[in-house]
């Protein structure tokens, strides 16, 4: 036995290189098609964690934002938001889909004496707070 055909020939570290490459776009697709929860009766996208409306829906609502608004009339307007702070006073809407190759944004919302001080539409940046 010729101990040169016990090693891969280019060709095979070639069709092993392609198979690892396809075999990470397929995770990479599989985790950014994963990250986004459905209803399985209605197919319906679920929002995250406690926000009671989708994304969508939120951003065209915050149109109607206005400093100086009530929690209560916040809540009227955008729904319950995905994320609080331990003092209710910052709250965070989140898209669905996570930003992972596509980026993405959140509406934060910041309240001073119970009053909307301020909000902006920030890109999420994994591993950074909001």
């Amino acid at each position: 036995m010729n101990p040169r055909s016990l090693l891969p020939t280019r060709n095979k570290i070639g069709r092993l290189w392609l198979a690892g490459v396809l075999a990470t776009l397929g995770s990479m697709l599989w985790l950014t098609s994963a990250c986004v929860t459905e209803n399985a009766t209605t197919g319906e996208v679920i929002p995250r964690g406690k926000q009671k409306y989708p994304f969508e829906r939120v951003e065209k609502a915050a149109e109607g934002l206005k400093i100086g608004m009530s929690k209560p009339q916040t809540l009227l307007l955008l729904g319950s938001p995905a994320e609080q702070d331990e003092k209710g006073d910052v709250w965070v809407y989140l898209p669905e889909r996570y930003g992972i190759i596509v980026p993405a944004r959140a509406l934060r919302l910041e309240f001073q004496n119970q009053a909307l001080a301020e909000f902006a539409f920030q890109t999420i940046v994994l591993g950074a707070r909001l």
